[in-house]
């Protein structure tokens, strides 16, 4: 957070890191869900952060995994379905403290929600690896041009950032919209594997949280190289201090309320228990 906005999209807040909703406010509501974007915007995450995958038409939903079997009410292959067959799954109803049916989102649905939220940042990751291989970037690049959001001034002026595991994937981005920041997640065991990204024009390397315990020392390293840092994904309160207290950039948490509660050291009200879901990128 010391390096000029200009550089990369900074924290909204100088004094904290900035509260990427993981998935939207998941933790309460069905993931990747219009009201589970609704809700963390209501509660007041400073950034959304997005799974994207194709369907058979080429169309871009938000959905984690390749299969529906575990939020849908119907087993289906996300590549291997078509909108229409996706658009009739209840992905909603699984959540137990949700209970309600709720459709699969389109990337362009969600883009349309943040049209009115122009301060909220949007990080936008493609699922990989996939059958549909890099026509995904190639839709996520189209969607954004379509709503204007490729071509920022600078990269601390972009809403978007686009994210991915895939070093391949990252780097097909960057060559396919150069002006957007992009950022190489890492995961705790494959971390170290990261140096080459600096090499792809990555802005941010984004570890687990379970990296930044382990190594603690990458954050202060990343930043010496002029990289920026986003962590996921911390829901524990004791994790999101730690992330601030490292200087991390932005952080994703399942729990956006309880999260600016944690990072502000205000006093946590006290909520019901919330199951959090599968914390996997």
């Amino acid at each position: 957070m010391t390096v000029p906005a200009t550089t990369r999209p900074a924290s909204p807040v100088s004094t904290r890191s900035g509260i990427v909703a993981h998935r939207g406010a998941s933790a309460d509501y069905p993931e990747l869900t219009l009201v589970a974007y609704q809700k963390a915007l209501e509660e007041g995450a400073e950034a959304l952060e997005v799974d994207i995958r194709l369907t058979a038409d080429g169309v871009p939903v938000l959905l984690h995994d390749p299969r529906t079997t575990r939020v849908g009410d119907r087993d289906l292959w996300v590549h291997a379905s078509t909108l229409d067959e996706l658009s009739g799954l209840d992905v909603g109803s699984w959540h137990p403290l949700h209970r309600r049916p709720e459709p699969v989102l389109t990337l362009r649905s969600f883009l349309v929600l943040a049209e009115a939220y122009p301060q909220v940042r949007l990080f936008l990751e493609t699922k990989h690896p996939v059958p549909t291989g890099g026509r995904v970037e190639a839709a996520l690049r189209d969607e954004l041009r379509y709503f204007g959001l490729d071509s920022p001034a600078d990269f601390g002026e972009s809403r978007a950032l686009m994210m991915s595991f895939s070093v391949l994937a990252v780097r097909r981005f960057r060559q396919m919209v150069p002006a957007v920041p992009v950022v190489q997640l890492r995961e705790r065991r494959n971390v170290l594997k990261s140096w080459p990204a600096e090499g792809c024009g990555a802005q941010f390397m984004g570890p687990s949280i379970g990296a930044l315990r382990a190594r603690p020392w990458l954050v202060e390293y990343w930043r010496s190289r002029g990289l920026g840092t986003y962590c996921w994904t911390a829901d524990d309160p004791a994790d999101l201090r730690l992330c601030r207290d490292l200087g991390v950039d932005w952080v994703g948490t399942n729990v956006p309320a309880r999260a600016l509660e944690a990072l502000e050291d205000r006093p946590a009200p006290v909520a019901q228990d919330a199951p959090y879901p599968d914390t996997r990128g």
